[in-house]
Parts: structure tokens; C-alpha cells; sequence
């Protein structure tokens, strides 16, 4: 049975994708956040993170479990595509 390739996509385009999110989505206008950014000193509570998830989920076919929800994956969202390209990569 054929598997679909997964399309390798790399952590800066994946770090804009989820900045681009985070600002159109969810902070407020004037208040830009940048792939850097701590994402909990910019203001993100848990419902917040919770709408990043779903955005991950359905962007890139998989769910964070939460034993990956830990700071060093979940601080920015530099962090966050760093993870989610290992995982596709080993997908």
C-alpha cells in the first residue's frame, strides 16, 4: 500500500506560518509578535495555546501530546517549529 511522502518543510517557513497565526488570530493589533518571542511573556494564556494547537493540528495533521507540552517546545514559536519539524520528520 502507497504512504503519501510528507513534503519537508523547514523550521523558518514553519516559524512564520505560526507567527502569522498568532498575530491575525489571537494578539492584538499593534502588538506584533516576532518567532523569538516567549510566548507567555507576550500574553498567551492556556485558551490562547489551546487555539495554536488546534491551528498545529490542523495545518500540519498531527496533535502536541502533552508530554511534548513543555517549555522548551511550547516558548515561542521558533520552538514550536523546531518540534514540529522533527515530527514530521519522523513521521
Amino acid at each position: 500500500m502507497p504512504t503519501a511522502r510528507v513534503r519537508r518543510i523547514e523550521p523558518e517557513e514553519v516559524a512564520a506560518v505560526l507567527t502569522a497565526f498568532i498575530n491575525t488570530s489571537i494578539m492584538a493589533r499593534g502588538h506584533p509578535l516576532q518567532p523569538d518571542d516567549d510566548l507567555e511573556l507576550a500574553g498567551l494564556d492556556s485558551m490562547a495555546l489551546l487555539k495554536v494547537l488546534l491551528f498545529i493540528e490542523a495545518e500540519f495533521g498531527f496533535w502536541i501530546p502533552d508530554e511534548d507540552l513543555v517549555q522548551e517546545t511550547v516558548r515561542s514559536p521558533r520552538t514550536l517549529a523546531l518540534y514540529i519539524c522533527r515530527r514530521r520528520r519522523q513521521a
